[in-house]
């Protein structure tokens, strides 16, 4: 029986519907994108290499993978056959009030030095949590799995509480990255943007790709498709979301889709909401 390639989405009913995906791929390259949540998973068959960090790396068969919220990322097939792999995106409200309980503050999102986690224990959790998954486990019983995994995951990882772009980034930066977020889905000019964040045009493109791994641009197409896939879930017509969002029409959207997320509106929409 052969493997059917592509992803399927879907969300659980336990702490607030995180984000899951099983996918296969053979000769899907994932374009520079990010996600909202942290993207934490299993190689199941294969090998898998990515940009993460700063740095190329290269996962597994059985590989833990991490790649921190709104970090960019790539990914592609290291082995001839693809790789297969199981995700998690946990957003870092998620840890924000899961590690409450140890840190007594309000904020706790954790920043991951390592994306490719060898601890046998927590590969083992985290394919177990899979596993119960599809069988269709108990909401108690995956609630405790997940807690357990996070906090084990976070306690016997090299962590801290910020992500180092966001400290070393100056002010201006980050109204920047904000101001493209919240008008994600208007035609932005670099003039526009330059006055208000105060910073040259010159160094704004500059000092953007430095800080955050893309360009403004970039980020903006990023945004688009963080907010499509919120209006996917919630059953809008693709034509009428591509629109919503900014792109020139459906084709425009499915072309940025199927790069930074290896699947379709149309199929992402049809297998999340099932």
């Amino acid at each position: 029986m052969e493997t059917e390639i592509g992803s399927h989405f879907f969300n659980l009913d336990c702490y607030d519907g995180i984000e899951c995906v099983r996918a296969n791929f053979k000769n899907q390259h994932f374009s520079k994108h990010i996600h909202e949540g942290y993207a934490i998973g299993i190689i199941e068959y294969g090998a898998q290499r990515f940009f993460s960090g700063g740095e190329n790396h290269t996962s597994g068969a059985g590989s833990l993978v991490i790649v921190n919220a709104d970090s960019v990322h790539t990914g592609g097939p290291a082995s001839e056959n693809g790789w297969g792999y199981r995700a998690m995106y946990p957003t870092p409200d998620f840890f924000d009030d899961l590690l409450s309980d140890f840190t007594c503050k309000s904020k706790n999102a954790p920043y991951f030095h390592n994306p490719i986690i060898d601890n046998e224990q927590l590969i083992r959790k985290l394919n177990l949590i899979f596993s119960s998954i599809a069988d269709k486990a108990s909401r108690l019983t995956l609630e405790i799995m997940i807690y357990d995994f996070f906090i084990q995951l976070t306690l016997n990882s090299k962590t801290n509480n910020s992500v180092p772009p966001t400290e070393k980034a100056k002010k201006s930066l980050l109204n920047a990255k904000e101001y493209i977020h919240a008008y994600a889905s208007q035609e932005i000019s670099l003039e526009n943007l330059s006055r208000t964040v105060g910073v040259s045009k010159y160094h704004l493109i500059r000092q953007f790709q430095s800080s955050f791994g893309i360009t403004p641009h970039q980020y903006q197409i990023q945004s688009r498709l963080q907010k499509a896939k919120n209006l996917l879930k919630s059953g809008k017509e693709p034509s009428r979301v591509a629109l919503d969002c900014g792109f020139f029409d459906q084709s425009h959207m499915s072309r940025h889709f199927k790069k930074a997320l290896g699947t379709t509106p149309h199929h992402y929409q049809k297998r999340v909401n099932l």
